[in-house]
């Protein structure tokens, strides 16, 4: 029985993982689309902006209101007949207790343009959360490459931390050799045990920095982090959008950006609101009929049961309320100069921004040719030390020197290319393009 229960154990532990599925990144952003929680946010924002509108057209339009009422009056009306040689008697008219209920239609016939102000109104308002929408969209499919673009930075430089720590490994085997043999010394072991530990610190960093993006990656698109792998090839953001000069660029980045657009929208939104705060200065009419029955009725005399039915035209009109029509309509238009001074203020912000984006990528393209130099002057140098060392004519202290300078280069190239994919991404979201 042991035997058995050991056999199916060590068959489980042996048993091939199921494979991750490797998710290049136009999928996970085309998954993130489909599955990110701020996406479903903005898309019920926009639901229930739609059923504002309905709310307010339903103001404009007839009302029909079904009401019922029983009201007990303490006393009635009478008249008391004193004749002399007669018998004095009182004749009541009406009953304590008054039986209503009424089918009434009503409508608005005029209200100082304020409802449709109002409807027109939240037509923006759902305008509004139709530009978030798509705002949002644009920001979670560029949150998404940036992320992708920093687990693959992570990756890469694990991979060149593992290359290096391997060629340490080799070459230490090398130097313990030589030191048997008397002909390095035990200095050179130990620089070649230490540059190996701190080469495992710095991949343990960037293996966590890896892991770290990939949460992260996990989170935007609706996935657990250990359903996908990244792809090792990178691959940069296309550089289309660098085509033309910054006054094309700002002037797509002014017709584009989501959140200019919305300040667009809300500019409208406040002149409809001053509309309709200044519709308190007109009367305002509303249609009214009812359909009634109920006892005793308009015959206060027969107090019976009866149908009868009234009509009448409303008017409302004030005329004094010490200035408070007036100061909201002040508001309103303080509102109004302060969304102008924040489309100037975020303007300018984005003309700063793809400005700055365009140096750093054109900064970033050229540093690429002069790493892929460098790096091939490393490599050379590297094996040149290499081949010295085993012929006794360099040091091991050289070797570790070239190697490290070479890993450095490495990094800083494969942090390169990704800085340049990474700030297209960002130029991209700058001028609200994907």
């Amino acid at each position: 029985m042991k035997r058995a229960l050991l056999f199916f154990t060590l068959f489980a532990l042996s048993a091939p993982v199921a494979a991750q599925r490797t998710l290049s990144l136009e999928e996970a952003q085309q998954i993130a689309l489909e599955r990110n929680h701020d996406l479903r946010i903005a898309t019920l924002a926009q639901e229930q902006a739609s059923h504002g509108k309905d709310i307010v057209r339903a103001q404009r339009l007839p009302r029909v209101d079904l009401s019922a009422g029983y009201t007990h009056v303490s006393e009635v009306g009478s008249i008391d007949i004193d004749v002399p040689g007669l018998m004095s008697r009182s004749i009541s008219f009406g009953d304590g207790n008054i039986y209503e209920s009424a089918l009434t239609v009503s409508m608005p016939l005029f209200t100082g343009f304020r409802l449709d102000a109002m409807q027109q109104l939240q037509e923006t308002q759902h305008a509004i959360t139709g530009v978030a929408l798509e705002g949002t969209r644009m920001r979670v499919f560029h949150t998404v490459a940036l992320m992708y673009y920093r687990a693959q930075l992570g990756q890469r430089s694990v991979s060149i931390y593992d290359e290096q720590l391997s060629y340490l490994g080799k070459q230490l085997d090398v130097i313990k050799a030589l030191h048997a043999q008397g002909q390095v010394l035990a200095y050179d072991t130990l620089l070649l045990s230490t540059r190996a530990g701190a080469l495992r610190i710095e991949r343990a960093n960037a293996n966590a920095d890896t892991h770290n993006a990939k949460l992260q990656l996990a989170t935007l698109i609706g996935l657990s982090d250990d359903e996908f792998v990244i792809e090792e090839t990178i691959r940069g953001s296309g550089s289309s959008v660098l085509d033309g000069d910054l006054t094309s660029l700002l002037q797509t980045a002014y017709e584009a950006r989501h959140e200019l657009r919305i300040i667009h929208h809300q500019q409208s939104a406040q002149s409809l609101r001053i509309r309709s705060e200044k519709a308190a200065y007109l009367p305002s009419v509303n249609a009214f009929a009812s359909l009634r029955y109920g006892k005793p009725g308009v015959d206060q005399v027969s107090n019976e049961w009866m149908d009868y039915y009234t009509a009448g035209l409303s008017l409302q009109w004030n005329l004094w309320n010490w200035g408070g029509d007036k100061a909201r309509v002040e508001q309103q238009k303080i509102a109004t100069r302060s969304m102008d001074a924040e489309e100037a203020r975020l303007k300018a912000g984005i003309v700063e921004q793809i400005k700055r984006l365009r140096n750093d990528i054109h900064v970033l393209r050229e540093t690429t040719a002069l790493l892929d130099a460098q790096i091939a002057q490393e490599s050379l140098k590297q094996n040149m030390l290499r081949a010295r060392l085993e012929q006794g004519l360099a040091t091991a202290t050289e070797v570790v020197d070239a190697e490290t300078a070479l890993t450095t280069v490495r990094l800083r190239r494969e942090q390169n290319g990704i800085a340049r994919a990474m700030k297209l991404t960002e130029l991209a979201a700058a001028i609200g393009d994907y």
